[in-house]
């Protein structure tokens, strides 16, 4: 993988992204591959609109680091979240489902009548197949991204797995690439399993910069920025505060770790709807004075806060090779990741990392107790960690230049059939 696109002429690219932000927990802040993946096209030379959703009298365009964001005005909700009631919660998705698909292909149709896009570029399982269709309606090619899936969680249950259409159909669609994050969810299974051909298939975990997170960092001052002694020994979480994520469990762990280690720290690092919920769950368990919630914290800062930290867990229900992993790993720290989705084919037990099986989480606390106690055997597994990062991960540069590439090949393909 390169760090620079390949020399093609300057393209026109329409975006179509369900989302109303590109940012998960705020501005520079949560998971960066919405954010990086309409500003490659930008930084390579090329004009990329995106159309997305907006509230009620948002701005109907406006610039955006070198894209041009058009809003679709709507006080609809196309990704809803869990309901009190499944019945009222599928209800909701389908009636958003179907809006979304007619809405946004009116919208989308009608901007690319007055752009003339060379290609139109369908973002999540909801910009899939509006792109397709606007792209066959003007005649240019379209590529799919998503941004891994929830496929694999329902693979024995056919029901479940039929109630998440919008990913059934996102992977089926039609489309010159469909790239698929490698995030540990098995998304290049789901789309062999799916029918769609190999040669179309791409699939590519995220970049991470890691010479930033390599440092060197003021441990003592990032430290103290939290407000955690140097002696104590801190395990970190990384993560939007979702159901999802379960960071319950690493709470849920801190009285057994502090019974055997007193010093020792506990920060959160992350926003979101369980955020309440878990500092019920700290103080009800008597460890609120030992759990710290920093919240998000812009990009740039976490470096300083891996750097800062000993142990990194991560517990999530779906995978959990997902860029605070990989971060992690990058930063030279000791890992312990459930195994969920193919977290198993990044993390190796006891050789850079440990890997707790779903019926192991009651030694979640011995498992950090061990990790704690023995800084040679810390240490070993951070440095191979990082190595292992070093080998798999692209940079942020080359992850860039690869999705741009995508595009311009498809472009370069339909204007050669042409």
């Amino acid at each position: 993988m390169t760090a620079s696109a390949p020399a093609t002429s300057p393209m026109r690219v329409l975006a179509v992204y369900p989302w109303p932000a590109f940012w998960s927990m705020g501005e520079g802040r949560g998971a960066a591959a919405f954010f990086l993946s309409i500003t490659s096209f930008p930084k390579h030379g090329h004009d990329l609109h995106v159309l997305m959703p907006g509230p009620s009298g948002s701005r109907d365009e406006e610039d955006y680091h070198g894209v041009r964001l058009h809003r679709m005005a709507t006080g609809v909700d196309f990704m809803p979240e869990r309901g009190r009631s499944r019945i009222v919660q599928h209800a909701r998705i389908l009636g958003s489902y179907l809006y979304w698909r007619t809405r946004a292909r009116w919208e989308a149709l009608a901007l690319a009548r007055r752009l003339s896009p060379d290609a139109l570029f369908g973002m999540g399982a909801l910009g899939a197949p509006v792109a397709r269709e606007v792209a066959q309606a003007i005649g240019v090619p379209n590529v799919t991204r998503l941004f891994g899936t929830s496929l694999g969680e329902v693979a024995g249950n056919p029901l479940k797995r039929a109630l998440r259409y919008p990913e059934t159909i996102a992977f089926r669609t039609p489309a010159a690439a469909l790239v698929v994050c490698d995030d540990g969810s098995g998304g290049d299974a789901i789309a062999r399993g799916l029918g769609v051909p190999g040669e179309r298939l791409v699939f590519l975990p995220d970049g991470v910069d890691k010479a930033r997170f390599a440092g060197p960092f003021d441990r003592a001052a990032v430290r103290r920025s939290l407000n955690i002694p140097d002696a104590d020994g801190v395990v970190l979480s990384v993560c939007r505060l979702h159901p999802e994520k379960h960071v319950e469990r690493l709470i849920e762990a801190a009285p057994r770790v502090l019974a055997a280690l007193p010093g020792t720290r506990f920060a959160i690092v992350g926003e979101g709807e369980e955020r309440s919920k878990l500092e019920a769950a700290a103080a009800r368990l008597g460890v609120s004075g030992r759990v710290v919630f920093p919240g998000s914290v812009p990009l740039d800062d976490l470096p300083g806060i891996y750097a800062a930290s000993d142990v990194f867990v991560t517990l999530s229900e779906r995978t959990n090779v997902l860029n605070p992993l990989n971060e992690a790993m990058a930063s030279g720290l000791a890992v312990v990741a459930l195994n969920t989705g193919r977290t198993v084919d990044v993390i190796r037990n006891g050789e850079n990392g440990v890997l707790l099986e779903p019926s192991d989480l009651p030694t979640l606390a011995d498992a950090i107790v061990a990790l704690l106690s023995d800084d040679a055997r810390r240490r070993a597994l951070g440095a191979a960690a990082r190595a292992d990062a070093g080998r798999r991960l692209p940079s942020i540069e080359e992850r860039q230049a690869r999705e741009v590439e995508i595009v311009a090949r498809a472009v370069e393909a339909h204007r050669a059939a042409l």
